[in-house]
C-alpha cells in the first residue's frame, strides 16, 4: 500500500507541478502519428485488391510524392525537436547539448564503445556466418542513406527522452534516469505496435536491421545515462556502424555440403 501511495503522490505532483506538459503532449502526438502511419502503411501494402490501396500505391510511385514523403520524414524526425527547443518547451540540457562534462563523458563513452564492440564482434559475426546462406530480403541502403537514418533515429530517441526528462524535472529527484527509462520504453512500445517489425522478426534475412536498431536504442540510452551527452551517443553509434560488419549480403553464400575434397597430389615422372 505504501508503494501505491508513493506512486499516486508522484503522479499527482507531476500533474500539478510539471512545466513540461507542452512537449510531453507533442511527443505523445508524434508517437500516435508514427504508430498510425506504420499501421496504415502495412494495411496498404497487404491489401492488393483494395481500390484505396491501389490508388495509394500509385500516388506513392510518383516522384513528387516520394519527395513529399522524405520532406515529411525530415520534418517529423528533426523538425519536431527543433520546434520544441525553439518554443522553449525543452532545454538543451534535457537532450544532451548543455552543461556538458566532456572529460568524464569521454571516459564513459570509451568504456561503453569498447564493451559494445567486443560484444557485437563475439555475437553478431558468428550469427551472420551461421546464417550466411540466407540473403537479405531487401537491398542494403547506401552509406549516405544509412547515415541519414542514423541521425533520424538519434533525433527521435532524443526527442522522446528529452520530453520525459522535461516533464519530470523539478518533480522527481532522478529526472534524468526516469526520463531515459520512459523515453526508451516509448521507443520500444512504438516498435512493438509496428506490424512491419513483427513481420520482419519472423524471417532471419529481414530481422537483422530491426534487431540492430533496437540494440542501438538500448545502447544509446545507456550512453546517455552515463554521459548526458548527445554528441557522444551519436559518435558511439557511428563508430559501431562503420567498424562492426553487421550488414547481411543480398546474395546467399553457397552452402558447403560434406567435407571439402582434397585436391589430387601432382605426380612426378
Amino acid at each position: 500500500m505504501s508503494e501505491l501511495a508513493t506512486l499516486t503522490e508522484t503522479l499527482l505532483a507531476i500533474v500539478q507541478n510539471s512545466r513540461g506538459w507542452n512537449v510531453a503532449l507533442l511527443a505523445l502526438s508524434a508517437f500516435v502519428a508514427s504508430t498510425l502511419g506504420a499501421n496504415l502503411s502495412w494495411r496498404i501494402a497487404n491489401a492488393p485488391q483494395s481500390q484505396f490501396a491501389q490508388t495509394a500505391r500509385a500516388w506513392a510511385a510518383q516522384r513528387g510524392m516520394r519527395a513529399l514523403y522524405q520532406t515529411a520524414r525530415l520534418a517529423f524526425y528533426l523538425g519536431l525537436p527543433f520546434m520544441a527547443l525553439y518554443l522553449g518547451w525543452m532545454d538543451l540540457r534535457s537532450i544532451g547539448l548543455g552543461a556538458l562534462d566532456w572529460a568524464e563523458g569521454m571516459r564513459w563513452a570509451i568504456v561503453i564503445l569498447l564493451a559494445a564492440w567486443l560484444l557485437l564482434m563475439l555475437i553478431w559475426l558468428p550469427y551472420l556466418r551461421a546464417t550466411a546462406d540466407i540473403p537479405a530480403s531487401d537491398a542494403q541502403f547506401s552509406f549516405a542513406r544509412r547515415m541519414v537514418e542514423m541521425i533520424y533515429m538519434q533525433a527521435h530517441w532524443t526527442f522522446y527522452r528529452g520530453a520525459a526528462i522535461t516533464l519530470l524535472t523539478g518533480v522527481v529527484t532522478d529526472a534524468f534516469y526516469w526520463g531515459v527509462i520512459i523515453g526508451l520504453g516509448l521507443t520500444c512500445l512504438e516498435a512493438a505496435l509496428d506490424p512491419r517489425l513483427g513481420a520482419r522478426l519472423q524471417h532471419i534475412g529481414a530481422a537483422d536491421g530491426a534487431i540492430w536498431n533496437l540494440g542501438q536504442a538500448f545502447l544509446n540510452a545507456l550512453a546517455f545515462l552515463a554521459t548526458h551527452n548527445l554528441g557522444l551517443g551519436l559518435l558511439i553509434q557511428f563508430l559501431l556502424e562503420v567498424t562492426v560488419p553487421h550488414l547481411r549480403s543480398t546474395r546467399a553464400a553457397p552452402r558447403k555440403l560434406g567435407v571439402a575434397q582434397t585436391p589430387p597430389r601432382p605426380t612426378h615422372k
